[in-house]
């Protein structure tokens, strides 16, 4: 009986963890950012 106690007690914490890391990551989205690359110039001379 311990033993099954036991692995419940591992599911249920890592059910939580994971719906945990779910509600974070909906409620602080990252910041957007600008991304601002060079372009070659010899890729405009097509």
């Amino acid at each position: 009986m311990p033993d099954s106690l036991r692995f419940l007690l591992i599911i249920v914490v890592l059910t939580g963890l994971g719906y945990a890391g779910a509600w974070y990551l909906a409620n602080f989205p990252p910041a957007p950012s600008e991304v601002v690359k060079a372009l070659p110039h010899d890729r405009f001379n097509n």
